[in-house]
């Protein structure tokens, strides 16, 4: 299995600075991968899978200090690779939280990945 590790929850820049705005710090020490996301596993697995990953590999989300009875690390959530990449989520105005298919910004497309926050 592919580990996520969440980190800490981010702030927010400008005036909202100082709240917790549910974006999330996230590694993958296997495939030195990081990122801030509000979906993290998602967007890990999209990146897995850029990188050429097995898309029916297992991938898990690990919170620190979450153990099964044996002592194991456990992950809160799991997904393979592809089902993780080809999946969103959408919260309509109703605010119901919903599972889509994930589709990429077209205002992204063909900018490397390094560079997407800066457009």
């Amino acid at each position: 299995m592919i580990h996520i590790d969440l980190g800490d929850e981010v702030d927010g820049p400008g005036p909202r600075a100082g709240r917790r705005h549910g974006k999330w710090h996230w590694t993958c020490a296997r495939h030195s991968l990081s990122g801030y996301s509000k979906q993290p596993l998602l967007d890990a697995c999209r990146e897995l899978k850029r990188m050429g990953a097995n898309t029916r590999a297992t991938v898990g989300l690990f919170r620190k200090g979450r153990f099964d009875t044996e002592g194991r690390p456990t992950p809160d959530s799991t997904c393979t690779v592809g089902e993780g990449a080809a999946t969103t989520v959408t919260e309509p105005d109703r605010g119901r939280i919903r599972f889509v298919k994930w589709k990429p910004n077209p205002l992204f497309e063909g900018v490397p990945n390094e560079n997407k926050g800066e457009i």
